[in-house]
């Protein structure tokens, strides 16, 4: 048996997928590591692979890639300067390790056997994730005879908010497939994905996360079908007649009693004007958080309290205005690319209308980010990464120009 082929890549990269949601925020970027000294191995073992790896890197122009490059080489530099080399160590640690997964998948496991599978199997590890956070409900409410506490039982994120973002994320594609029913099995498949995100969305209480569902079904009506109209009114009820979700609304963007959002922003920008232009390292906001808040009221969100509330902020005080314009710059590119993935003729119906989907989830992720700043989760840089190598793997094999 050959200890060192693609078979054996395909099924690392598919383990990666499916448990990395499930081990702690910590080890999450080891994975991507893991797999990618693997790859290294194989390119070094297949003299064919390498040589047809290095002809594909050689060709690439695609927008969306350099830039994800670049935004890691300004995250890199940021060592140099940071306030905290440690953190930013770790920080540039999550982006490298994801890109590196993100490469594997374009340029090696790219196969038609292999494609469908790696993204049956990213449904499958946001199930797991979903079934376990109801899990936790139903043994607090119905075993142990307790309140479920939304601020502690998070399935296996860090805090609710990061859990709802994560769930937005494969909810509209798998939406998407649904309604598109290729066979009944699969359509199955992708009503348990969209049922147990749903559920473990709206038991998160995240308010902005709501929003999202919201909002991306509204662009669904727009981009796919009138259809997803009809689910925003009994969703719309839900919000209205649960109190948890009427009452926090009408705080949206209260911090505490005197301190808003806007004025945290405003606050903590000219507090650290100096560091405008090139920030102070990649994943250090945390300290400039506390810095700037130390003496005053404390937030109403005691467990987000290193949280920028705002993801250009977060980035912009990291790594500056450069930092912030490549990353600008990246999500236009993310979403182009997309876009051209879903118009091109050589995609399947099946992965263009999944990846429909995906264009929804990235617009209401970068939406909700510029009020939020959870899109910097390592989970959920994953979660991207993993379903833009998948479409970069498909869009590479078939010839489909992306911009």
């Amino acid at each position: 048996m050959e200890f060192i082929s693609r078979n054996i890549l395909f099924r690392i990269t598919m383990l990666v997928i499916i448990v990395f949601p499930l081990v702690p925020e910590a080890i999450t970027p080891y994975l991507g590591l893991f797999a990618g000294a693997y790859f290294v191995l194989y390119l070094i073992r297949d003299k064919e692979a390498f040589r047809r790896f290095k002809r594909s890197v050689r060709n690439f122009k695609h927008a969306f890639s350099t830039s994800t490059y670049v935004f890691i080489l300004v995250a890199f530099i940021s060592l140099f300067y940071s306030m905290d080399s440690a953190m930013s160590f770790k920080g540039v640690l999550i982006y490298f390790s994801a890109f590196v997964f993100f490469v594997l998948i374009k340029y090696e496991i790219n196969r038609s056997i292999y494609i469908l599978p790696l993204l049956r199997a990213y449904f499958l590890s946001n199930i797991l994730v979903a079934v376990y956070h109801i899990g936790q409900i139903l043994y607090s409410e119905v075993v142990q005879g307790v309140p479920f506490d939304a601020l502690t039982q998070v399935s296996v994120m860090s805090n609710a908010p990061t859990l709802a973002y994560f769930l937005l994320i494969p909810l509209f594609p798998a939406l998407t497939l649904y309604i598109l029913k290729e066979n009944a099995r699969d359509s199955r498949f992708y009503m348990v994905v969209v049922t147990t995100a749903l559920i473990s969305i709206f038991m998160t209480g995240s308010r902005i996360a709501i929003i999202g569902v919201f909002l991306g079904l509204a662009l669904l009506s727009l981009l796919y079908s009138f259809k997803f109209l009809i689910a925003l009114i009994p969703t719309g009820l839900f919000l209205i007649l649960i109190p948890i979700f009427s009452r926090r609304h009408s705080a949206y963007f209260i911090l505490n009693k005197d301190f808003g959002r806007m004025t945290f922003w405003k606050g903590i920008i000219l507090d650290n004007k100096k560091y405008i232009f090139f920030g102070r390292g990649i994943n250090t906001f945390s300290k400039t958080f506390h810095a700037y808040m130390e003496g005053k009221m404390p937030l109403l969100n005691l467990e987000l309290v290193n949280h920028a509330y705002n993801a250009p902020l977060e980035i912009l005080m990291e790594l500056g205005i450069i930092g912030l314009i490549v990353a600008v710059v990246l999500s236009i590119n993310m979403i182009r690319a997309i876009a051209a993935y879903t118009r091109s003729k050589k995609a399947t119906s099946f992965f263009r209308v999944a990846y429909v989907g995906v264009m929804v989830s990235m617009i209401v992720l970068l939406l909700l980010n510029l009020i939020d700043s959870y899109i910097m989760d390592p989970k959920i840089v994953y979660s991207v990464a993993i379903l833009l190598g998948i479409m970069n793997g498909d869009a590479k094999f078939k010839g489909i120009n992306l911009v």
